[in-house]
């Protein structure tokens, strides 16, 4: 029975020193969100490879971008959720597919047109330069759409950079994407 008293505590023991060694070490991934558990709620090992605006962060270990961090305390234990999408969202942030403009030409339901603005003329017969690129002229300088494609309501501003003529849908001030045409 002595044997029993002393076992039992020192198997316990043994069980919260060890759950303690490994705690900060585990990292769970399913499949759409990391959730680290810590001591501490320290985010800098996740929070370097900052995309523009640093709106995603790119982690090499999983490689995964990350886009949200919610921290839950429990005493001094500390359990990280981040939400993330696959891949290193820097490569492609500014990237506008050719795809895009085709169903915007077929399908977009234009309400403003600033300057009455033919896309599908002004591309015919050139190539697309789809690259990770953002384009950065004077606001003065662009001409506005206004318009609704698949059901989500959207801007595009077009103009010309050097000898490229480049389309941007989104708001300058967020993450615009970009495609140019030479």
């Amino acid at each position: 029975m002595k044997k029993v008293l002393i076992i039992i505590p020192s198997i316990i023991a043994v069980l919260v020193v060890a759950f303690l060694l490994v705690y900060p070490h585990i990292e769970i991934d399913t499949g759409s969100e990391l959730i680290r558990f810590s001591y501490t709620d320290d985010l800098s090992e996740y929070e370097e490879n900052a995309s523009y605006n640093e709106l995603y962060f790119y982690n090499e270990k999983n490689d995964v971008s990350i886009k949200t961090f919610d921290i839950e305390n429990f005493l001094f234990f500390h359990i990280i959720k981040m939400e993330y999408i696959p891949g290193d969202f820097r490569e492609t942030q500014f990237v506008l597919e050719e795809s895009y403009i085709e169903n915007f030409i077929a399908n977009a339901e234009i309400y403003d047109n600033e300057n009455n603005i033919d896309v599908a003329s002004l591309i015919e017969g050139k190539k697309a330069i789809v690259g990770n690129t953002r384009y950065i002229v004077d606001y003065e300088e662009k001409s506005g759409i206004y318009y609704i494609l698949d059901g989500k309501y959207e801007e595009m501003y077009v103009f010309y950079y050097e000898d490229l003529f480049v389309i941007q849908v989104g708001s300058p001030d967020e993450l615009p994407k970009f495609i140019a045409y030479k």
